[in-house]
């Protein structure tokens, strides 16, 4: 049997580390059936077919020697859809369903058929778990510009993060990156901020998440004196972003971060910023060196991850 797995654009070869596949934009086929415990993805299941097309026509045409499964209760049919069309995703729903056989049941189907569309590509398949799996259970408190769960994960691995080693998120937000850390078997995680919201929602966050975080309500200024020198081999964040203020006004904190990072590194560790505005992060950095990149397109919103060493 054929599956698939769905991803953020950018992000493939990080998923093919979880499951192998082959690679194609935005999601992989494989062989192997997805488990639900994977990180790095969207949505699984059961692959269907993989086609081009350019209006609602043409899509009844592209469906018709479709093999769907054979329905015992109930089903539904759900479509994702992106880019500019002159179909709605209802009428690709209902278009789709007319192919099936069986009772269709909105709100707790059986089976759920999902067709995912972008611009003029689709996939369609079975949904295995009927669900999106970048959003993760333990997200109870979370944050107003809270960081996708998946996107954590995968700035994590692209910064080669491993088991046993320290790591500081000092912009934690609602933990995300910190609990995704924990989860891959971090030594100990440190997560910190100025707002009291972001340290407790981490914590509560990080309970239904059973992992251990050690939590500190402090500014940026303050790091230096709360932890020692070359005590991080890993600092992954996703500091605040100009606001109406402007770059002018968060400049002097990026530059602050900057400073306090250095400190707190070790000499061969990692500072990785995850950011959807990365401008102010891609010129000269002093003591700090850009060593590689990784653009996701998150439903059309690129997301950066930017890894730097010393030097």
């Amino acid at each position: 049997m054929k599956y698939f797995v769905t991803c953020f654009p950018g992000s493939e070869e990080i998923v093919e580390k979880e499951i192998k596949g082959t690679k194609h934009k935005g999601f992989l086929t494989t062989t192997k059936k997805p488990s639900e415990s994977l990180k790095s993805i969207i949505r699984a299941g059961i692959y269907l077919k993989y086609f081009n097309f350019k209006d609602i026509k043409e899509y009844k045409k592209q469906i018709k020697d479709i093999k769907f499964p054979k329905i015992e209760n109930t089903f539904a049919v759900y479509c994702e859809r992106f880019g500019n069309h002159k179909f709605s995703s209802k009428d690709i729903e209902v278009e789709t369903a007319t192919k099936i056989k069986g009772k269709v049941d909105l709100e707790t189907p059986e089976t759920l058929i999902y067709v995912l569309i972008k611009n003029k590509e689709c996939l369609i398949g079975v949904d295995l778990y009927k669900k999106n799996l970048d959003k993760r259970n333990y997200r109870i408190k979370p944050h107003p510009n809270a960081l996708n769960s998946s996107i954590a994960f995968i700035a994590l691995k692209f910064s080669n993060f491993t088991k046993n080693k320290n790591l500081l998120d000092p912009f934690c937000g609602s933990g995300i990156i910190s609990i995704e850390a924990a989860s891959l078997g971090a030594k100990e995680v440190y997560a910190t901020d100025n707002q009291y919201y972001c340290t407790s929602s981490t914590n509560i966050n990080s309970k239904i998440a059973k992992v251990q975080i050690k939590t500190f309500q402090i500014p940026i200024l303050e790091l230096k004196k709360q932890f020692k020198k070359y005590f991080f081999d890993f600092i992954i964040t996703d500091p605040p972003i100009a606001t109406v203020y402007g770059l002018r006004a968060i400049k002097p904190v990026y530059d602050l971060f900057f400073k306090q990072a250095f400190h707190l590194l070790k000499p061969a560790g990692t500072l990785t910023i995850i950011t959807a505005r990365p401008k102010p992060f891609l010129g000269p950095i002093k003591d700090f060196k850009l060593q590689k990149q990784l653009i996701l397109d998150k439903n059309n919103l690129k997301y950066h991850i930017l890894v730097f060493k010393k030097h």
